[in-house]
């Protein structure tokens, strides 16, 4: 029998940090020293506030980079970056200062620009508690990602990878405890790029009634 999955839910507090960029050398500068937490909250949390909004961009990076800089070709360069393939945020952190230093000797003159409009940084206080729904089952599983808020499916679907971008807490269970690992594969090859937050949701669930048909 499967081990229960209960599922959680979060609150976010965003808190300025006090520390900003006014030109590329500053930003690489807050990239290499901020917490990881910052790091997260201005890529994969932008990216579904910007995904929602409809924002061409997917990180806060290249929102900067394009309306500050007006250096749209780094920002596109940013946004080129698939952050499901960076197994820890400390990958994606690495893979975006790199490209942000290879853009100086492409562009020297870019890192000559002082913005009007910094970039400012943000971190992210989270604060997680249980909610009272329970999967036992497929069945009961399904029946609860219908239901439960963003937030829920926020924490578990992306916010889980805070520490580790390796997965998802849904496919682990659904591999782990309901002995599902091609479901599971296929909930962790969801594309975010493609999906706002509520059209993440239906994906899921489509792939959950393909794989058990009614």
């Amino acid at each position: 029998m499967a081990d229960v999955f209960q599922f959680s839910s979060s609150a976010s507090l965003e808190m300025l940090t006090g520390l900003k960029a006014y030109n590329l050398e500053e930003l690489l500068h807050l990239l290499r020293t901020c917490r990881s937490s910052s790091v997260f909250y201005h890529t994969f949390s932008a990216f579904l506030k910007l995904k929602e909004a409809e924002v061409p961009y997917n990180s806060d990076f290249a929102i900067w980079a394009a309306t500050s800089l007006n250096e749209k070709a780094l920002a596109e360069k940013l946004m080129a970056v698939d952050f499901s393939e960076y197994s820890t945020t400390e990958d994606l952190r690495s893979r975006l200062i790199e490209i942000i230093e290879a853009y100086r000797s492409e562009k020297p003159s870019a890192f000559e620009k002082t913005a009007e409009e910094p970039f400012y940084l943000y971190d992210i206080t989270r604060v997680v508690y249980l909610t009272d729904k329970f999967a036992y089952s497929l069945d009961s599983f399904r029946e609860n990602i219908e239901r439960i808020s963003i937030y829920s499916l926020y924490l578990h679907f992306i916010e889980s990878r805070l520490q580790t971008l390796e997965d998802n807490d849904f496919s682990r269970w659904v591999e782990e405890d309901l002995r599902m690992p091609d479901l599971a594969d296929r909930i962790r090859r969801i594309d975010l790029n493609m999906y706002t937050i509520e059209g993440l949701r239906s994906r899921i669930l489509e792939l959950i009634d393909e794989h058990a048909p009614a």
